[in-house]
């Protein structure tokens, strides 16, 4: 049965998630819709990396396609840009090993976070806009408590098939442009709300709520984390890796929105990277991701 590997670029804003729900519009829902519309096999299996929650993007999303004949690829590529919504479009599509599994196969995750520090009008669906002063260097070293093994049971949603709530995560990561302030979290897997809360409480402690310092007691249960989640509006699934692949994350930039910056921020899993901190990749790593 021929499997194939299609990275997708989608606006979440008009979905409800990735994963396909009954009477819910879904990234999954609508384009395995369309390629079986497209391939005429209306059996095909579509299996993403990741399970975006309602309103989150994608840069690089990873899904593999079961098949039960053979595709002309680049035909097909060429009907799902016809026929595929605006907000919704495969960058890459290509046969792989039979044994491939996009979620199972995944080995690291990385999502980013726009935070804008003024209003835009072209913001809305793209970043969460923090109308107080926020002390980004706070934040970079709250964000370095974060990186490890952690449980991280206080800063996530419940999720009753979560069978553990430890993750490791190898990168958090703070960038400053001015106007606007990254986070990049890299981890092999991700639980129910997991970035979207560990966003809101760097916030927080951004903002002055609270201390770098707090950070490890909320992680050991010790006192509890701000109960405040970042908005699914500027969360991105950027890029989930593979083993045996380029770890080479995306250059760190905004999306969506305008920015005058001069100096590319670059991130490679190998190095130490600015504002934050990260572990080694650990390629070799196999675990199941959940939604953000």
């Amino acid at each position: 049965m021929p499997i194939y590997r299609l990275t997708v670029e989608y606006d979440g804003t008009k979905y409800a998630g990735w994963q396909v729900q009954p009477e819910a519009r879904t990234v999954q829902g609508v384009l395995t819709d369309v390629l079986r519309r497209e391939t005429g096999q209306s059996d095909l299996v579509l299996r993403g990396a990741g399970r975006t929650d309602s309103g989150v993007h994608a840069l690089g999303q990873v899904a593999s396609m079961e098949c039960k004949a053979p595709l002309a690829v680049e035909r097909l590529l060429a009907a799902l840009e016809r026929a595929l919504p605006a907000d919704l479009a495969v960058r890459e599509l290509r046969q792989v090993d039979g044994r491939f599994h996009a979620r199972h196969d995944a080995v690291l995750r990385s999502y980013r976070y726009q935070i804008a520090r003024r209003r835009s009008a072209f913001g809305k669906r793209c970043t969460w806009w923090v109308r107080e002063p926020i002390d980004t260097r706070a934040m970079a070293a709250a964000a370095a408590h974060f990186v490890g093994r952690h449980d991280f049971a206080a800063l996530s949603r419940r999720d009753p098939t979560q069978t553990s709530t430890l993750v490791v995560v190898d990168e958090c990561r703070v960038v400053d442009l001015g106007e606007l302030v990254l986070v990049r979290i890299v981890a092999s897997h991700f639980l129910w709300g997991q970035v979207r809360r560990m966003v809101g409480a760097l916030v927080a402690v951004g903002r002055g709520e609270a201390s770098p310092d707090d950070v490890p007691g909320w992680l050991s249960g010790v006192a509890a984390p701000p109960d405040e989640t970042a908005p699914a509006s500027g969360l991105f699934l950027e890029k989930v890796l593979f083993a045996g692949e380029p770890g080479e994350l995306p250059p760190l930039l905004p999306v969506g929105v305008p920015w005058f910056g001069i100096e590319e921020q670059r991130s490679d899993p190998r190095r130490g990277a600015q504002g934050g901190a990260r572990r080694s990749a650990g390629g070799g790593r196999r675990r199941r991701g959940a939604s953000s």
